[in-house]
């Protein structure tokens, strides 16, 4: 391999000193405005979200993009890095237990990063959380050994677990009527885009760019903490005069000026109903299914068609996110518009599309080898569809559950579970793939759990319609 182009090594070695610069910056603008979170009124006189609730999903696109390059870099580069030059010698379950390490930090953590952005400004936690993420980023190209990677990927876990639920928590602090579910979709299409452009990743490590996966690793957590400077000038939490009012008595639940709470009157107002039992079993077989297809689908192809890791990277992540990003904005219009007949539409979208793709996926894994490689990755591509509308609509289902001002939390609660299923399907792909047992029927089951996902979806408390 060539030796790596020095003005690129150059930034990626600054990333550590421009992240406690940023750092520094973020500590003395929180003092400046104050750390605990702005209370909003649900009766704020303004009926249509502002410039600053644009701005708000535009500056949080970048940042969840950049979150979710790094998770699917890891899986695109699966080869690279435990096999051949510069590599870090580990089995497949190992490789598998690198991705759990993040995943059992992330989803622990999850309800933490929830409550504190219930609790402080959400502004503030979500530039924390790129700092950290760039500066881990930087660290897992700087790792020599499996001890020290997979401590890193679990530090990983420390910053996201504080991103989502606060920046999902803010977006719908400003909008609160006909374009949450939008809004929503527009942040959560960040995800996709991201999860694209690590699928180039291998063409970045290998052929043609030749950089390999530690400077790839490198160079973008220099441009996340340089992304930091955007963040911290352009991201606010939303004053009382600038959140809308609430536009429907569905989403007009009762929220006292200041959040005055305990976390036992927190968890009381979470858990009463079935409500929320039914999103956390709902999000633990879509878990399944997506953290699967992030940390297995590139190796799977491999497995299935006998193509390389730069085929199989762009492959694995390009149709399916193309799906994710189509639907999760189509979706969104679709519920918001849906929801002004109907206050149930939320669910129902996600539910339908859970429905018809999970037997497409089935369909894909067990006639793989008959229909061949185009048409398995147009049939896993469905779930993309799904979720790409569960992305769009979970935070309002979720807001018309749940008592609003605890939104991040109990988005938390719905991470946790989520990404701690996702950790258990990331070690089991592993374990499986270690063991001979073809990584086609661990997604197989995944199938299933999604059928189950939109039936579950169905059957949430309904809301009355006006």
């Amino acid at each position: 391999m060539p030796e790596p182009n020095p003005i690129l090594t150059f930034l990626a070695d600054l990333t550590p000193w421009v992240a406690l610069g940023i750092a520094v910056l973020a500590i003395m603008a929180a003092c400046k405005k104050g750390l605990k979170k702005p209370a909003i009124s649900p009766n704020a006189p303004v009926t249509t979200p502002g410039k600053w609730a644009w701005i708000a999903v535009a500056v949080l696109w970048v940042v969840v993009m950049l979150n979710y390059f790094d998770r699917q870099l890891l899986a695109v580069l699966n080869k690279s890095m435990t096999e051949g030059p510069g590599c870090i010698e580990m089995t497949q379950a190992q490789f598998g237990m690198v991705t759990s390490a993040f995943l059992i930090v992330y989803a622990a953590l999850s309800p933490v990063g929830g409550y504190l952005a219930d609790r402080f400004s959400r502004s503030f936690i979500i530039m924390c959380s790129l700092v950290v993420w760039s500066v881990v980023t930087w660290m897992t190209g700087k790792s020599e050994s499996y001890e020290e990677l997979i401590f890193w990927r679990a530090a990983m876990g420390v910053s996201e677990a504080f991103y989502i639920p606060a920046a999902l928590a803010l977006i719908t602090d400003y909008h609160r009527g006909g374009t949450r579910s939008l809004a929503t979709g527009l942040h959560m299409s960040g995800i996709y885009a991201g999860q694209v452009l690590a699928g180039c990743g291998a063409m970045m490590a290998g052929d043609p760019c030749q950089m390999g996966w530690r400077l790839t690793f490198e160079l973008f957590g220099f441009i996340g903490v340089a992304y930091g400077l955007i963040v911290l000038f352009f991201l606010r939490d939303p004053k009382a005069e600038e959140a809308p009012a609430s536009e429907t008595a569905a989403e007009t639940i009762a929220a006292p000026a200041a959040p005055e709470f305990t976390l036992g009157q927190m968890l009381k107002s979470i858990f009463t109903g079935r409500g929320m039992y039914l999103l956390l079993l709902m999000i633990s077989f879509a878990g399944f299914a997506n953290w699967f297809l992030l940390g297995w689908y590139p190796r799977l192809l491999q497995d299935m068609f006998n193509i390389s890791e730069a085929e199989a990277g762009p492959q694995a992540t390009f149709w399916i996110n193309i799906a994710k990003y189509i639907s999760v904005l189509a979706c969104a219009v679709i519920a918001d518009r849906w929801y002004l007949r109907n206050k149930n539409a939320r669910a129902y979208v996600p539910g339908i599309a859970f429905c018809i793709a999970g037997p497409c996926v089935l369909l894909a894994m067990i006639f793989g080898d008959a229909i061949g490689l185009a048409a398995v990755l147009a049939l896993v591509s469905m779930q993309g569809v799904a979720q790409g509308s569960m992305d769009a609509t979970l935070m309002p289902v979720l807001r018309s559950t749940i008592d609003e001002r605890f939104a991040a939390t109990g988005y938390g609660l719905l991470n946790l579970t989520s990404v701690g299923a996702g950790a258990l399907v990331s070690w089991l792909g592993g374990m499986l793939k270690d063991a001979g047992t073809p990584l086609s029927a661990v997604l197989s089951l995944a199938g299933v759990l999604m059928m189950l996902c939109g039936i579950i979806l169905f059957l949430l408390p309904k809301k009355e319609n006006a």
